[in-house]
């Protein structure tokens, strides 16, 4: 028997919504509560006042996002069942849902090692326990493939003056090409602003790499910043989903669920070719933006508002390939990402390239690469256990 009457069921949403993370979480949660019309939901900043709030309300449950560590004794006074979408520090084996940040980092160096650089780095400017573990997992990634990577520091900080002048150092002592990923959208957009007052292009000298895929803001900045997209929709659904069970007294399989990353949304910051031509820039910036989407060759020329023959004739000219191959180029090399970085499953990956059903991601895998897609898994995995098993 539930111990809530369906009926009497509120929820309590400590959630920022300033932020792509917190706004995915809770687009996830109202797909949850389409369906489950016996909740009542109130949404709170995480903040103090929006904490007392909260607790005044007395809801039943709560999903929570929290960054601010003191604000935690708060949140814990309210007494009442929490699922969190970011890992509380100081609570034992909480409740949480939260983004894969190993494979948010792993995704990055690939992505990053596709492109090619003299020297990888990483900027964590930045609150936050995740900032680290993404840094470790693209340290090390980047490592085992033979390259050399530097983690700038100070991790943890508000970038403030001094830390602003300590990047513009960093970033001009770096080996060139240097290619950097950074813990989220709003440090990738500082580095870029940085970059342009030291005299540095991207992505010419520097590419950057962001996390969390803020549109617009990741457009907004000069030449459009590169982001690894978060699957925060399912964080939020699967987190109401978990509160929901436990506040029905159902057993809960695992207190910590990790979800992947969707992939690379690639713009300007990471492209690898320059491209003089603004109509071909366009067409490819749409090709890696549009990379879940189904995408005809007609589709783009209509986009550009030029005729096929056209735009044929323009891939050939700077290219050296048609659409048709960079279409395939692309949807491969994010597979190929998304196989090295993640666990997910074939159908998934096949779902984030574009493709309708894992056979025909099979097919253009090997038909690309000449190996099926789980025999490029597996050595990917065999050479990540290899330089595990050499290191003292």
């Amino acid at each position: 028997m539930s111990k809530i009457a369906p009926k009497n069921i509120k929820v309590g949403l400590l959630l920022s919504a300033d932020a792509e993370y917190g706004r995915g979480v809770l687009r996830g949660v109202a797909d949850f509560a389409e369906d489950h019309p016996h909740c009542l939901f109130r949404v709170v900043e995480p903040d103090r006042t929006g904490i007392a709030t909260l607790a005044k309300w007395k809801p039943d449950g709560i999903v929570v996002m929290l960054n601010q560590k003191k604000l935690l004794p708060r949140v814990l006074a309210i007494a009442r069942p929490a699922v969190y979408v970011c890992k509380p520090v100081g609570v034992n084996n909480p409740a949480c849902v939260q983004s894969d940040d190993v494979a948010v980092g792993r995704l990055g160096a690939e992505h990053l090692m596709e492109r090619g650089a003299a020297s990888y780095g990483f900027v964590g400017l930045a609150e936050g326990d995740y900032v680290q573990v993404r840094a470790e997992a693209f340290r090390k990634t980047i490592v085992e493939a033979g390259r050399s990577c530097t983690v700038f520091q100070p991790l943890g900080k508000i970038a403030g003056t001094r830390e602003r002048t300590a990047l513009a150092e960093w970033l001009k002592k770096c080996p060139k090409p240097l290619a950097v990923m950074t813990c989220n959208d709003s440090c990738g957009r500082l580095v870029l602003e940085t970059i342009r007052q030291t005299g540095l292009r991207s992505p010419e000298d520097v590419a950057v790499l962001g996390v969390d895929n803020e549109d617009p803001l990741s457009r907004l900045v000069w030449p459009g910043l590169s982001s690894v997209s978060l699957n925060t929709d399912e964080i939020g659904y699967k987190a109401a989903a978990m509160l929901y069970r436990t506040l029905a007294g159902a057993a809960v399989a695992r207190n910590l669920v990790f979800i992947a990353p969707l992939g690379v949304v690639a713009r300007g910051s990471t492209r690898q070719l320059a491209l003089e031509d603004p109509i071909l820039s366009k067409v490819i910036s749409a090709i890696n933006e549009s990379i879940t989407q189904p995408l005809a060759v007609d589709d783009l020329a209509k986009l550009v508002e030029i005729s096929r023959a056209s735009l044929e004739r323009r891939f050939r000219r700077f290219l050296d390939r048609t659409p048709l191959q960079e279409i395939r180029r692309v949807r491969i090399a994010r597979a190929r990402q998304l196989l090295k970085a993640t666990d997910l499953p074939l159908k998934a990956i096949a779902a984030q390239c574009g493709y309708p059903a894992a056979s025909r991601l099979i097919e253009a895998f090997q038909a690309e690469t000449g190996v099926t897609p789980n025999t490029f898994r597996a050595d990917a995995l065999r050479r990540r256990h290899s330089s595990d098993a050499a290191k003292p």
